[in-house]
């Protein structure tokens, strides 16, 4: 049975891993991403091993299509920058 406080802890690991990834996307890139770029949102399983984010990207089709390669491209890098914010047992892939 789940444990009531693994919900709150859940919610509060997403939230930070949304912040800090939001952080990456304003101070990580040496030049601005094209178009306007939202962290939406960003879910867990109980496990914390894991992250599902989603983007929401105002812009044309030909921006967001580059915004999501780059970012799929770089993701080895906001890994490691979430590893270093976030103090956790586990930095979620």
């Amino acid at each position: 049975m789940k444990n009531m406080g693994d919900g709150r802890r859940v919610a509060r690991v997403e939230k930070g891993v949304q912040m800090q990834i939001a952080r990456y996307l304003i101070s990580g890139f040496s030049q601005p991403l094209p178009g306007l770029v939202t962290v939406s949102s960003v879910r867990m399983p109980a496990d914390l091993r894991t992250a599902k984010v989603y983007v929401s990207v105002l812009g044309d089709d030909d921006e967001s299509a580059r915004v999501i390669e780059l970012l799929q491209d770089r993701a080895f890098e906001i890994q490691n920058f979430i590893g270093r914010e976030l103090k956790m047992r586990y930095c979620p892939k």
